[in-house]
């Protein structure tokens, strides 16, 4: 007779349930993937998003599916410049794409009726312009060649018979990963973890370039990543600190994770590998930029001037249709309103030239004693709206909520309440401390006057996968909704309410 456990359960039971138990947990299982679209972004309907009080229901009317569309306008014009050929692609500053978002900025204004729309130009210094490119790696007798591999920006171009080089694998590029490693003269290969992006990157905040350049290499690639694969638009840095540093002048690149993973991996197997790298560089004067201004007029004769800068790599929707198409939606917002309903006037200015120097805020810092004379507050619309991601086991996976933003208050108490409190209503997600300095388009003016904004800069920052799909409409809508409360807000108080209070030199520079 069989014995039977205290509880009654014949063994053969048991036995039956664990190896069932057993097989499931072993057996693969398909991910449910029902919050996520065919291509693997989340759906702009499966985001959070939270309950407004009845006080505040009537910004709703501000749409991100429509802010999406208006989104989409702008990346256009970026896939135009890619379908044109041009292999360094996008609203390249200086080029014929960057005027073209001139003129759909022009022409919106237009369509809302502002007054005063104009362009002020700039003349651009002399700027780098990669034309043509070739980067083959051989190993064992075999050649590779990958899409995502990019010269760095600024990168000067190789002979015209190009360079045949070594590769050498320094890892993180760490003064322990150079340690006994003969570099000069060769290709060095140095893996760089996004943190979170291209804005900083483990390489750049370790020196690994300049470790390289040091060294005496003769070409400085950088495998961005751990995960994916991503074709990237980024310089090497400069060589040294402060006002002694100097360019790296070694050429060199970018490429994506899973692509240098192959290089990698051929290294470790102790296969030799060597690079052919060819790339064609012209550098072009006389190229222009310009501001585009618009002015919706209001009761007094004080301004809150709104800026969003217009160029971008590659699709460039976080960077910056994102921000173009929440300025926009203010602008369609406010347009509704009975002019005696806006206490000041509100300025629209579509920034020039953001990557390659920003003259176009940097001229306002520049007159800001007339420019500014009468502005109780900026805004900066930048970078405002990315999906949140998770790395898991090597995968970067998606999240259905907006990844926090980075912020930034320049003003008094009563500003920061307000501010915050409007984030807060509409579930604007923040990073908890503030940034110590404003970053972006706004860095050149954002002491010189109550200003504000929110930022965010992950891995997808200036690569081919800056797509609309990363960019949710429920991010879009709760920052033009929350600035939209703050503009009202702000206009219930006179200019010496907003302003900061002095700071002593013992103060930090943060709040």
């Amino acid at each position: 007779m069989s014995k039977r456990p205290r509880f009654g359960v014949p063994w053969t039971v048991l036995a039956s349930v664990l190896l069932a138990m057993l097989a499931w947990s072993s057996a693969p299982s398909a991910q449910d993937r029902r919050l996520l679209d065919a291509n693997g972004y989340v759906r702009d309907d499966a985001y959070a998003r939270p309950l407004v009080p009845a006080a505040d229901q009537k910004y709703l009317k501000i749409d991100g599916l429509k802010m999406k569309e208006t989104l989409k306008e702008v990346v256009a014009i970026s896939l135009k410049s890619r379908d044109d050929g041009n292999k360094y692609w996008g609203r390249i500053a200086g080029t014929k794409y960057e005027a073209m978002v001139h003129d759909w900025a022009e022409a919106k204004f237009k369509k809302y009726g502002l007054q005063d729309i104009h362009r002020q130009p700039f003349t651009l210094p002399t700027q780098w312009f990669p034309t043509d490119w070739t980067y083959t790696f051989t190993a064992a007798g075999k050649s590779y060649t990958f899409k995502s591999v990019n010269p760095s920006l600024g990168s000067p171009g190789t002979p015209p018979a190009g360079l045949d080089l070594d590769v050498v694998w320094v890892g993180t590029g760490t003064a322990a990963d150079f340690a006994g490693r003969d570099v000069k003269g060769k290709a060095v290969l140095i893996h760089s973890i996004p943190a979170p992006g291209s804005m900083g990157h483990s390489a750049a905040y370790e020196h690994a370039m300049s470790r390289a350049f040091e060294k005496g290499a003769a070409a400085i690639g950088v495998v961005y990543g751990i995960s994916d694969n991503f074709a990237i638009w980024q310089g090497l840095g400069r060589d040294g600190e402060g006002a002694a540093a100097k360019a790296i002048t070694t050429p060199g690149f970018f490429m994506g994770f899973q692509d240098g993973k192959v290089i990698r991996d051929l290294i470790g197997a102790g296969q030799p590998v060597k690079l052919k790298m060819k790339v064609s560089v012209e550098h072009r004067d006389g190229l222009t930029s310009s501001n585009v201004w618009g002015t919706l007029p209001g009761a007094t004769d004080e301004n809150i001037i709104i800026i969003a800068h217009q160029d971008g790599y590659y699709e460039a929707s976080l960077d910056n249709a994102s921000g173009q198409s929440v300025m926009m939606a203010l602008l369609d917002y406010f347009s509704q309103l009975p002019k005696e309903q806006r206490r000041r006037s509100l300025t629209f200015i579509a920034t020039a030239s953001h990557h390659v120097g920003s003259p176009g805020t940097k001229w306002i810092h520049d007159n800001r004693a007339t420019v500014l004379a009468k502005t109780a507050l900026m805004i900066n619309c930048e970078h405002v709206s990315v999906s949140d991601t998770k790395y898991w086991n090597g995968v970067m996976r998606k999240a259905n909520v907006v990844a926090p933003r980075r912020w930034w208050i320049n003003g008094s108490e009563r500003l920061f309440d307000t501010v915050l409190k409007s984030y807060a209503t509409f579930g604007v997600g923040l990073i908890a401390d503030m940034d110590p300095n404003a970053s972006g388009d706004m860095g050149n003016v954002a002491r010189d006057l109550p200003s504000i904004q929110i930022i965010r800069s992950p891995v997808t920052k200036h690569t081919d996968d800056d797509k609309p799909e990363w960019v949710p409409a429920a991010g879009l809508e709760a920052v033009a909704r929350a600035y939209a409360r703050i503009i009202d807000d702000v206009n219930k108080l006179d200019r010496r309410d907003l302003t900061p209070a002095p700071r002593t030199s013992t103060q930090a520079a943060g709040r």
